[in-house]
C-alpha cells in the first residue's frame, strides 16, 4: 500500500506507453476534439479519425482481397448495408474454389459512431489473416436508433448469412462472429440470441475489448471493475464517454438485460468457443476478463489475453505500428480460422489452452494480479 492508502495497482503505469500511443493521446486530449459533444455531432470527426488511422497505421499485407457493398435483406424486408471481403484462395482438388467460412464483423464506436466501411484496410486484413469471407455489417446507430435496433440488425445479418452466404462464395454452415468494443458487445449478444432462439449455429466468437456490461457493475457473484476507475480518464475512452454511449444506446432500466449487458446473463452455457482480448490500460479491461471467466465457468472453451501497456481500440487503430496490435489481430483471425475449419463438434488447441493456462499466456501475470486486486473490492463501480 502507498502512503495514501491506495494500492500501487490503482496508479497508471509510468513510462510504459509506446511512443505512437503517447503521441496519439497527446493529440486527442490536447484538442478535446470529441469529448463534450452530442453523439451525432461526433460522427464526422470520428469518421475522419478512423479513416486516417486506417490509412496510415493499418497492417500491410500482400495478396488479393475482393470486396464490394451489398444490402442484406432482413426477414421483415428492411435492408441492412454491409461490405464483403473475400480473400483469394487456391482452388481445391476439384479445380474450383471451395466455399469460405464466414465471419460477421461488427464495428466499434460506442453504438453511435464508426461505420462498416470506415476501416476498409483493417477489414481486408481480417479476411486475409483468417482466410474467411468477412461481412462487415452496418447496423443502425444510436441515439437515433437505440436498443434493440442495432442488435436486431446484427442478428438479421447472421440469419441472412445462414441463407445466402453462398451467393458471395461463403459457406452458410460455417459462421462466426467478431467485433471490437461496442461491436464486441453486439457479437456477444448475437451469439446469445442465436443460442436462445435456436438460430444458426455459430462456430466461434472473437471479442476485442468488448463492452459487455453497460451498467458499469460486475455480474452475478462477480467482483467490481477497478479498471473503470484506474483507466477512465487519461486513455482516450473516458468514463464520461462511456456514460454518454450507454445513455444513447439504452435507458438505464434496460441496461441489466442480457441483450444489453451480456456479462449479466444468468447462464452463459452452450455459447460458441470464445477469444476475449483486453488491454491493460482500458477501462473495459475487467469486464472482458470477467466475461471470459464466466464463459469458462459455464463450460465454454474461452481464451483470454490482456495486452500490457495497450489502450482501448489498440488492435483496430494501430496494427501496422504496434507489434502488440498486429499480434492481437493475427491471434483473433487465427482463432476463428481454427474454429471454422474444425468439424462441427471437434476439439482444438483452444479447448486445451482454456484449461491448461486459465489466464491466457500473453499478459497472464498481469491478468492474475488484476484478478487478485479485483477480488478485494466488494461493490460495483458504476460509470463515473
Amino acid at each position: 500500500m502507498s502512503k495514501t492508502g491506495k494500492s500501487e495497482q490503482e496508479r497508471p503505469p509510468a513510462g510504459r506507453l509506446a511512443l505512437p500511443l503517447r503521441l496519439l493521446l497527446a493529440a486527442v486530449h490536447a484538442g478535446a476534439w470529441m469529448t463534450g459533444r452530442p453523439l451525432a455531432g461526433m460522427r464526422g470527426r470520428m469518421a475522419t479519425f478512423m479513416r486516417a488511422m486506417d490509412a496510415v497505421a493499418c497492417l500491410r499485407l500482400s495478396g488479393r482481397v475482393d470486396s464490394g457493398d451489398i444490402d442484406l435483406q432482413a426477414e421483415d424486408g428492411r435492408l441492412i448495408p454491409a461490405r464483403w471481403y473475400r480473400p483469394e484462395i487456391e482452388a481445391g482438388e476439384s479445380g474450383r474454389a471451395e466455399p469460405l467460412p464466414v465471419i460477421l464483423y461488427y464495428h466499434g464506436g460506442g453504438f453511435a459512431l464508426g461505420g462498416h466501411r470506415l476501416r476498409h484496410r483493417y477489414n481486408r486484413a481480417w479476411a486475409q489473416l483468417s482466410g474467411c469471407l468477412v461481412l462487415s455489417v452496418g447496423y443502425r446507430l444510436a441515439p437515433e436508433h437505440g436498443f434493440p435496433k442495432g442488435a436486431d440488425d446484427a442478428y438479421e445479418a447472421l440469419l441472412w448469412a445462414s441463407r445466402e452466404a453462398g451467393s458471395l462464395g461463403g459457406d452458410p454452415a460455417r459462421l462466426a462472429v467478431a467485433g471490437e468494443s461496442a461491436g464486441g458487445n453486439i457479437a456477444a449478444v448475437t451469439a446469445l440470441r442465436a443460442r436462445d432462439a435456436g438460430g444458426p449455429p455459430i462456430r466461434g466468437q472473437a471479442l476485442l475489448y468488448p463492452a459487455v456490461d453497460l451498467t458499469g457493475r460486475g455480474g452475478p457473484g462477480a467482483a467490481s471493475q477497478p479498471s473503470l476507475r484506474q483507466n477512465g480518464r487519461q486513455y482516450m475512452l473516458t468514463l464520461r464517454l462511456l456514460r454518454q454511449f450507454a445513455d444513447g444506446y439504452a435507458p438505464e432500466e434496460l441496461r441489466a438485460q442480457p441483450q444489453v449487458s451480456p456479462l449479466l446473463a444468468p447462464d452463459l452455457g452452450g455459447l460458441p468457443p470464445a477469444l476475449v482480448v483486453t488491454a491493460e490500460l482500458d477501462p473495459l479491461r475487467d469486464q472482458g476478463r470477467l466475461y471470459a471467466e464466466r464463459l469458462r465457468a459455464a463450460g465454454v472453451p474461452a481464451e483470454y489475453r490482456c495486452y500490457a501497456g495497450m489502450i482501448h481500440d489498440f488492435t483496430a487503430m494501430m496494427p501496422g505500428w504496434l507489434p502488440e496490435a498486429e499480434q492481437s489481430l493475427r491471434q483473433a483471425a487465427g482463432f476463428l480460422n481454427d474454429r471454422l475449419r474444425l468439424p462441427a463438434h471437434g476439439g482444438s488447441r483452444a479447448d486445451a489452452s482454456a484449461s491448461d493456462d486459465p489466464d491466457g499466456g500473453i499478459g497472464s501475470a498481469a491478468a492474475r494480479q488484476q484478478g487478485e486486486e479485483t477480488r478485494e473490492h466488494e461493490h460495483g463501480q458504476p460509470f463515473g
